[in-house]
């Protein structure tokens, strides 16, 4: 956990001293940023023990010397950019890993939890099959919430660029995901 010591140290002030080896330093920028660069890995790739990979690798990558400075973004939209980095590297160079399944305990509404699950699945897949930039665009701005600027700023594109990404994706799911919609539609009309 982060303690109050370093609660109140600028980002760039703890990336400095975590590079000179300051445990502290480095462990606060870990517990501020691990769970939402995990997140946002995983969205992107659909895979936990990718997601786990691209965030320690990220930290890696940050900690050899990255060059981030305080005075161009927050650490925060830094640290997707090398996840966002580290997981086109890694679709271009192997194919997807497939997630692991989570043990559960055993639901009590089973047909709810079928439902959910498929659901979930449908959603997922729908996603899976966006195209990269898109599922990025919408991840970022839905799932991360981050402004079209800061995606803008992260990727290297306008805002323009961005906002249509969003615009595309959000069609796509729209169309790929109408079966769903209207069968949950028709399952609360009964």
């Amino acid at each position: 956990m982060e303690t109050p010591a370093t609660e109140s140290i600028p980002e760039a002030d703890l990336v400095r001293e975590a590079r000179q080896g300051g445990e502290q330093a480095f462990l606060a920028i870990y517990h501020r940023h691990r769970s939402p660069v995990f997140h946002f890995a995983w969205r992107l790739t659909g895979s936990q023990a990718a997601a786990e990979d691209v965030t320690q690798e990220c930290f890696l990558t940050l900690m050899r010397g990255a060059a981030f400075d305080g005075c161009r973004g927050g650490l925060r939209a830094y640290l997707f950019g090398i996840a966002r980095n580290l997981v086109l590297r890694r679709l271009r160079i192997s194919v997807r890993e497939a997630e692991e399944a989570a043990d559960a305990e055993a639901p009590i509404d089973v047909l709810g939890e079928l439902l959910e699950a498929e659901r979930s699945e449908l959603v997922a897949g729908a996603m899976a099959q966006l195209p990269i930039l898109q599922r990025e665009a919408i991840v970022l701005f839905t799932f991360e919430e981050l402004s079209l600027k800061e995606i803008a700023k992260m990727t290297g594109v306008d805002a323009g660029a961005v906002k249509s990404r969003l615009h595309r994706a959000r069609e796509s799911l729209r169309k790929a995901l109408a079966p769903l919609l209207i069968r949950d539609h028709e399952r609360r009309c009964l």
